[in-house]
């Protein structure tokens, strides 16, 4: 494997590739700049000759400074089996299913042949995600995902019906801004501002497995509101204050963690980081236990309010393991 990625993955690879594709006119200039950028100051004295006049000659002299593709306009770069058998192992995840319809899972399947996924669902074991996930196989659930993509796209103001977590039926008219999607829960949520609202945005949060119908409005709005302001002020005043000690990979796993959170991450010393982490009521539950879930790799250090839920949490748990 180490052997494959370094034949299909390294820098030069990955310039060549990208000049190839690019089959138009390249100034002598902009070969140089593009060869340099993407490798390494010395790349150019390698790669120019071969790519001009040597054993490869992608390139031939159009003009005393300028090269053309000696390649025809329907050449392409095939994929190789390792991104084959990686898309393999995309289409093989159920959300796949939210983004293409059958039709098209079933033509890229065909395309792909049978080639082995690269892994399966049953590779990975999830030991702090919630079990109820959404069920992106549901056809209601996936026509209601569409729908939100294109209301997105399109600005367009939705009839959405949700029933609450009490049970509660609620109808408004939103404006869809952005989806997001929670690992902890395997879920997505709608971000999404009332109409009556647009002057003065509020988000709501809205999780698609309790939205029971969507209803496009046919209109649509003059822009979207700046729904990053409207969460700045829906935080608490003082964010979460962690501090990462970077051991074994953990500073790149908080930061994929905590993708989703507005924050703030500065260096300390040679493996020490702190994250300011913003947050507000509707997001202080999944934060928590992500933070935890990170276990002493991870220390909180304020504020004061989110230090006592971890303290209090703490304790729930010791409590249950006396219990035992």
């Amino acid at each position: 494997m180490s052997e494959i990625f370094s034949e299909v993955y390294n820098c030069y690879f990955q310039v060549i590739k990208s000049l190839i594709e690019k089959k138009d006119r390249i100034s002598k200039n902009e070969l140089d700049f593009r060869i340099k950028d993407s490798g390494f100051e010395e790349s150019l004295f390698y790669l120019f000759p071969k790519l001009t006049d040597g054993e490869w000659g992608f390139y031939e002299k159009d003009g005393a400074s300028v090269f053309k593709s000696r390649l025809s306009t329907d050449f392409y770069v095939p994929l190789t089996d390792l991104q084959k058998s990686y898309l393999k192992a995309i289409l093989t995840d159920d959300k796949i299913r939210l983004f293409l319809d059958d039709d098209e899972i079933d033509g890229i399947n065909a395309a792909l042949g049978e080639v082995e996924p690269l892994y399966t669902s049953d590779d990975f074991y999830y030991y702090d995600r919630f079990a109820d996930k959404d069920d992106y196989t549901d056809p209601k659930y996936r026509k209601h995902f569409q729908a939100l993509i294109q209301g997105i796209k399109n600005r367009e103001y939705l009839d959405i019906d949700y029933e609450s977590r009490t049970g509660q039926r609620v109808h408004h008219n939103y404006l869809p801004c952005r989806l997001e999607y929670s690992i902890k829960n395997d879920r997505f949520r709608l971000l999404a501002v009332d109409r009556r609202a647009l002057r003065n945005p509020r988000v709501e949060m809205l999780n698609l497995n309790r939205i029971t119908q969507i209803i496009p409005s046919g209109e649509t709005a003059e822009h979207i509101p700046n729904i990053n302001r409207a969460l700045c002020h829906s935080y608490y005043k003082e964010p979460a204050r962690v501090i990462i000690n970077n051991k074994r990979n953990v500073l790149e796993r908080a930061m994929l963690q905590f993708a989703n959170y507005d924050k703030r991450t500065r260096k300390i010393d040679g493996d020490t980081y702190e994250c300011l982490i913003y947050y507000n009521k509707r997001t202080e539950t999944e934060l928590l236990i992500e933070v935890l879930s990170f276990g002493p790799m991870l220390k909180v250090v304020g504020s004061e309010d989110f230090l006592g839920l971890v303290k209090e949490r703490l304790s729930r748990q010791r409590r249950l393991l006396e219990g035992k």
